[in-house]
């Protein structure tokens, strides 16, 4: 099977996930992680998958485009201790832009542009990944370079 089909077979895939899991309940709550004890992933940490990191007043603006399976850029720099607005615009469908280590998360639905902030404290390197399912597996991540000032 050619790579450029298993592409648009994975994606297709990735897209019913999506519409199937954008079905409504019947809680009758607006924002069912809010009632939940933990969403099941192995960090403990809770994301509503629509709900954006506050961000810094005067932070620095980074754009990022995210589209099937890519971000672009796929690698940011930014200073140890810095405030910065991750500015994520989605063309398709809905992705997200999360760093587990410095509690970083940005969601756009399709045709939206969401900011989330983002400070790291130390230098290093963080992976950023879209946590819409099958996203990350197909190669959606990027690296966070965090330099000393």
């Amino acid at each position: 099977m050619s790579r450029s089909l298993l592409a648009v077979l994975l994606a297709v895939l990735v897209l019913g996930l999506v519409v199937a899991g954008c079905g409504g309940d019947d809680s009758g709550s607006d924002h069912p992680m809010e009632s939940m004890p933990g969403d099941g992933t192995d960090d403990g940490m809770m994301h509503d998958s629509h709900e954006s990191t506050p961000v810094a007043e005067g932070a620095r603006r980074v754009e990022v485009a995210a589209t099937s399976f890519e971000f672009d850029p796929d690698e940011i720099t930014v200073s140890a201790g810095e405030d910065v607005a991750i500015v994520l615009s989605s063309d398709d469908v809905l992705h997200d832009f999360t760093i587990d280590e410095v509690d970083v998360h940005v969601a756009a639905d399709r045709g939206e542009t969401a900011e989330g902030g983002l400070r790291a404290d130390r230098s290093g390197e963080y992976t950023y990944y879209c946590t819409v399912a099958g996203h990350r597996e197909g190669g959606m991540e990027g690296t966070l370079v965090v330099e000393e000032p």
